[in-house]
Parts: structure tokens; sequence; C-alpha cells
């Protein structure tokens, strides 16, 4: 099991323009990779006196990382979330027409690394039993790298004990499936030994003649934004799950990770269809990917008992 890297720290906060919106950094506790530059090599496929090639010369900039690993806690969720949702109303996060971006310091022996207008390409949140929740994000970076001493990173950068799987049961945590036409309750709380649900942001690269670096990234130019996501249920005790499947009923969901009430995370999806396996291990499980859709548009609502439009809303509660 990874653990909190220590030697090399990072931190961020949400920045509008060329102006941060946040009053202070939030250390990022991550447990895998870092944000990197690198350059493409251009070839001269050219031939001449001895049949060596020149050597290559510089091509495009690239500015990030692919799959950063975040442990799940109620302060260093919420520049990530921002980022990758769009809208944020008091630590409520639903999507939008996103043209949120990062800045980011990483400190490692020999400098503090400053990295501006990051893009969030991707955020895949999950869980797995007797495992913490996880955030895995992959960053796109339009501006070089800024090196400074060691003395410019952020001193006061707060961030607290990660979520674990089982803080999404117990007396307080759920998680609850049901059929989208009534709301959740109680009596809709299952046992799941796994989940992840992914959004994808649709930022992407795009070069010019302008320069090295990638222009801006513009909302929506690698297509639309895409959520999807999966479950397992911890036993096949019941045919409901293949009922669904077979009459395409349109189902809802929520999680919640309780750690006391100053310390939640509340997920929240409201409408998707179910498509189900049945797995061959020694006690039948069900596994279920969701087809996630919009939950309606403007104040009209496909499920009104979650009476919100994006295809999926987190609510942080870090008081």
């Amino acid at each position: 099991m990874a653990s909190v890297k220590i030697l090399n720290k990072l931190c961020g906060q949400i920045q509008a323009g060329a102006t941060y919106e946040d009053n202070a950094m939030i250390k990022l506790p991550f447990v895998s990779n870092r944000v990197n530059t690198s350059y493409d090599p251009i070839e001269d496929e050219s031939v001449s006196g001895e049949g060596f090639k020149d050597i290559p010369q510089q091509g495009g900039r690239h500015v990030g990382v692919s799959g950063m690993s975040l442990q799940l806690d109620k302060i260093s969720c919420i520049p990530i979330f921002e980022a990758a949702f769009g809208n944020n109303s008091t630590r409520v996060f639903t999507l939008g027409g996103n043209a949120k971006k990062m800045s980011l310091c990483m400190l490692d022996s020999v400098n503090a690394v400053k990295y501006a207008n990051m893009f969030l390409g991707s955020l895949t949140l999950s869980g797995s039993a007797n495992q913490k929740l996880m955030l895995s994000a992959d960053l796109i970076g339009a501006s070089i790298e800024d090196r400074a001493a060691t003395s410019a990173y952020p001193s006061d950068t707060p961030y607290d004990l990660p979520f674990v799987f089982q803080e999404m049961g117990g007396s307080n945590g759920y998680v609850r499936v049901g059929d989208a036409s009534d709301a959740l309750v109680a009596g809709d709380n299952i046992k799941i030994e796994d989940f992840s649900i992914q959004i994808g942001s649709s930022f992407g690269e795009q070069f010019t003649n302008d320069g090295r670096g990638i222009e801006t990234p513009v909302f929506g130019q690698e297509g639309f934004p895409e959520i999807s996501g999966s479950f397992t249920v911890a036993s096949h005790t019941t045919d409901q799950w293949l009922q669904w499947e077979e009459d395409h009923t349109p189902l809802q969901m929520a999680l919640l990770a309780y750690k006391d009430a100053t310390a939640t995370v509340l997920i929240e999806i409201p409408r998707f269809v179910a498509t189900v396996e049945l797995t061959d291990d020694d006690k039948t499980k069900v596994k279920v990917d969701m087809k996630i859709g919009r939950n309606g548009t403007g104040t009209s609502y496909r499920n009104a008992t979650m009476a919100f439009t994006s295809p999926v809303r987190v609510t942080v509660v870090n008081s």
C-alpha cells in the first residue's frame, strides 16, 4: 500500500485568469506521480555524409501529469472538485460550462516549482473495501514551470485525515440505490465492495505556430464532457438488478462518507441505467456499469427528488 509522499510536496488553488480565487493554497496529499515538463523531439530525417542523423530539434512542450493520485479528505478535495466540476456553491459541486483552472506549487529537494494555468483533463473518484477513498487526476498545463527557492513553497497549507471506505456505512454513512421515481431512503441501503466514478472535462492540448506551448485549452474542444461509473454489489441475493436491466429502469444513487458531523462527502447521481454482470467468484457478486445522463435542463428535472440538472453532484462538509 502506497504511503503519502513526504519529500515531494504539492499544493494548489483555483485560478481565474491571472488572479487567484482562493485565499491560500491547499496541500494535496498525493501518493503517486508529480507534475513534469517535457518536449517533443522533432527528428531530422535527412541523411548526409556517413549516414548519421543530426540531433533532433526541440518541438512542442507538454506540462502536466497523468493519473496523479490523491487521498480524499475534506479540505484538499475542494480545488480539485472545483476544477473538475466548474461550479462551486458553498462546497456543493455541479457540472457546468467550465473555464476553471488551477495553480500548483511543487516542492522537491532543490526548487519550489510553480505552475500556473493547469486544466483538469479528467477526474476519477474511487474506493474499495478496507482502503482509502481516492482521487485520480489528469492535468494539462498551458504555462512553463517557474523555478524558485524552496522558501517560496507556501508554509501554511492544511489538509486532513482521508476518508476510508468503511465510512460509507456504519451508523451514519451509506450507499443507496433505487428506482428514480421515489426518494432514496434507508431501505435502499446496499453493500458494495468497490466503486468508481469518472468525469471527463473535455479539455485537451492544441498546438499552433505561435510557440512551443499549447494554446489555452477550451472547454468542449475534446467533445462533450462525459461521466461514467461502476460498482460491485457484495453478493447476489436478489434478481432485482437483472430486472432493472431488462426493464431499462432509470435508477438513482447516493453515497455518503461520514467521518463526523464536520467531515462528510455526499455523492449523488440522479439518473442512470444499469448494465449488469454476475461474477464467477466463489460468492457470486453483481458488477454494475452505470450509463449516466443529465437530470434535465433549466429547472425541469427528470428526477425531481434530486433537484439539480447535473449528472452528478458532490457536497462537502468541512466545518
